[in-house]
């Protein structure tokens, strides 16, 4: 947990170096600064500077569009909840991704496009945004993070339970571990890690304290556990039971993005998602 409280609690600076003007970049920065949000909330606008500021403009649109097929509100969803993301990971609140945490987590999430999927079996993590590791004498996973932009639901509850993340990411170093060759199946980091690691010794390891990282729009109210669960998915006592879940903070740190679900959703408009209507404005039913 060590490390993921650091992260956490990392400053950011609203001086960060200002990169190439983009088109893109500038009509969004507009977009969130006419954002109708929520009432009681206040925008961290030099934190969400700072995160413009540090993603990648240049790619970013192909980025986002590896999760928007098709159309009407499922893209709509997978659209926002994949720019949220984006944003979470361009928040150096949540520190910085390396080259191997990126292709672990590609792994994580397409086991098949390395020719691992049978290997990997069913502990997959399509909606893990990022992990969380230790360098040193070999890599250690002290624990994953995860971008929630909707209300926690039944699915979540699974994810963040002993039944989710943990044991995918178990399954994901057991498996790193006994590879003989790791770049013969396109794992370029792993291999590269290994052979500077030197020596017999498993590459990768799990925290005992592994904890799981939860990052929030930031109009929700972390200490208020309840407010963060679809009440309507739950009985009462499993409403209880994922509340203990959540203020487990040995297992599980909610903290907040820089972005409210309605800027999120501003944002996503103005690139193309009209599966949901403006704030304030009726929705529109087709036929």
């Amino acid at each position: 947990m060590a490390a993921i409280e650091r992260q956490a609690s990392n400053s950011f600076s609203p001086e960060a170096p200002e990169r190439a003007a983009h088109p893109l970049k500038a009509s969004l920065w507009e977009t969130l600064l006419a954002a109708d949000v929520e009432k009681d909330y206040i925008p961290d606008r030099a934190r969400q500077q700072v995160v413009f500021e540090r993603l990648n403009w240049s790619t970013f649109s192909e980025e986002l569009g590896k999760e928007t097929g098709g159309s009407g509100e499922g893209a709509g969803k997978r659209m926002r909840g994949k720019l949220f993301e984006m944003l979470i990971n361009a928040d150096p609140t949540f520190g910085q991704r390396s080259a191997l945490e990126l292709e672990l987590l590609s792994l994580a999430h397409s086991p098949d496009a390395y020719g691992l999927g049978k290997e990997l079996g069913y502990h997959r993590n399509p909606d893990m945004a990022f992990l969380i590791v230790e360098t040193s004498d070999g890599v250690v996973i002290e624990g994953i993070g995860e971008s929630k932009l909707g209300l926690l639901n039944e699915r979540s509850f699974h994810q963040l339970s002993e039944t989710g993340f943990a044991r995918g990411i178990k399954a994901l170093v057991n498996v790193v571990n006994n590879l003989p060759n790791p770049e013969e199946y396109g794992l370029v980091e792993v291999a590269r890690a290994k052979k500077e690691l030197g020596s017999d010794a498993p590459l990768l390891s799990v925290a005992p304290e592994f904890t799981q990282l939860l990052v929030v729009p930031a109009n929700r109210k972390p200490e208020w556990s309840s407010t963060l669960i679809n009440r309507r998915e739950f009985t009462v006592d499993k409403r209880n039971e994922f509340r203990e879940l959540l203020n487990d903070t040995e297992r599980v740190l909610v903290r907040r993005a820089a972005f409210s679900t309605t800027e999120v959703g501003a944002l996503a408009r103005a690139l193309g998602d009209s599966s949901r209507p403006r704030r304030g404005e009726p929705a529109q039913y087709q036929k």
